[in-house]
């Protein structure tokens, strides 16, 4: 076995700019399914890695909102192709 066949794939980082636009456009994309419930979202935030969204409608309340945030941690951990961890948390103040 040559010394390639153990290498490992390493993903190139994003730029910073580079890095919010494919979040916002993501968060952009999956309002539609929120909105489809009478829900909504909008990035309240976004520091690095840490995407804060205000959930609005019926997601401000709902006991599922966890869930949803999971399922778009996993749309931006997709759609970012990196191997650092994103955090995507609940704005909190109104």
């Amino acid at each position: 076995m040559g010394a390639d066949s153990t290498a490992t794939s390493i993903t190139p980082k994003l730029g910073e700019a580079e890095r919010l636009k494919i979040i916002t456009e993501t968060i952009e994309k999956l309002r539609a399914n929120l909105q489809a419930d009478g829900g909504d979202m909008e990035i309240a935030a976004i520091e690095g890695y840490k995407v804060r969204l205000r959930l609005k409608g019926v997601c401000a309340g709902c006991t599922a909102s966890g869930e949803t945030l999971g399922g778009i941690r996993r749309h931006l951990m997709l759609a970012l192709g990196e191997d650092e961890p994103i955090l995507v948390l609940p704005e909190l103040s109104h």
